[in-house]
């Protein structure tokens, strides 16, 4: 029986990072950039994404396209969206086979309709390989799709972003602390995160969290594991503060905070509790 395993590799803290050569099974591919942001003009927005086959293998592939949005927890892919790009979208080539160590150029072109409302239109952009399966080993080939993941921003209109500290709080089951971040503008950013977590007036612990996506007219839980390996956490009161800093067209931004969470003894037990056997 055909089995379709499909790999989809996608970022979690997102967006921003540079990429490194993702080993897919026998294969190493990489797509650069892992972010293209365009500010349509006279609804157009161009750009050229990289394809480079760092195996010693050829590799025919196709481009696919997906609406998305971020949730509350990460990337979440959609069947349609009212900010889908995808129907805007038109590539060169759309099929293409890179050799071993070659790069291979796929340009796009992003028309949008004069009737399409100024706002943020988003596309998930995919390279997956295309296997061909011999009718005679039908039944019991293995069929391996690797998927690698790009995003395309096109902003339609003078867009910004607008955040807001909503709360934080310490989920004990996962060991995070979480900082809910509102953003109300139309344009999505990636923040970066200066963290200090304090306790009676003493510094417990600091840190930098790289990139976290808060997608336009949303929120987004910014996680940062803690507490370390090798140290404890406490019950009881802290404040947690620092400053949210992102990068923008011509201009960025920067958002302080500074609020105040419990960690109760049940936070504790949650975060310490050995893992249960799993029933037969």
């Amino acid at each position: 029986m055909l089995k379709r395993l499909q790999n989809i590799l996608t970022l979690s803290c997102f967006f921003g990072v540079s990429f490194a050569s993702i080993p897919a099974y026998s294969q190493q591919l990489s797509v650069s950039p892992l972010v293209i942001e365009r500010k349509a003009e006279s609804g157009q927005a161009r750009g050229v994404i990289d394809v480079t086959n760092g195996s010693d293998k050829p590799y025919r592939a196709r481009v696919t396209l997906s609406p998305f949005t971020y949730s509350r927890e990460g990337l979440q892919v959609l069947k349609s969206s009212p900010n889908d790009l995808t129907p805007y979208l038109t590539f060169s080539p759309r099929e293409l086979l890179i050799t071993p160590g070659q790069k291979r150029s796929i340009r796009f072109n992003a028309r949008l309709l004069p009737s399409l409302p100024q706002g943020e239109y988003r596309a998930m952009f995919s390279i997956e390989e295309l296997k061909e399966n011999s009718p005679s080993t039908q039944k019991n080939e293995v069929s391996l799709v690797v998927s690698i993941v790009s995003t395309i921003f096109v902003r339609n209109g003078d867009l910004a972003p607008i955040l807001k500290i909503e709360k934080a709080f310490y989920d004990g089951k996962n060991k995070e602390i979480r900082l809910l971040v509102n953003n109300a503008g139309k344009a999505t950013i990636r923040a970066r995160t200066d963290w200090n977590l304090t306790q009676n007036g003493k510094s417990v612990n600091s840190g930098k969290l790289e990139e976290t996506t808060i997608i336009a007219e949303g929120d987004r839980y910014i996680r940062i594991a803690y507490p370390p390996q090798e140290q404890n956490l406490t019950p009881g009161n802290y404040n947690f503060s620092g400053k949210l800093t992102w990068d923008f067209p011509n201009k960025g931004g920067t958002l302080p905070f500074n609020v105040n969470f419990n960690v109760s003894p049940e936070d504790i037990k949650t975060e310490t509790k050995p893992a249960q056997p799993l029933k037969k």
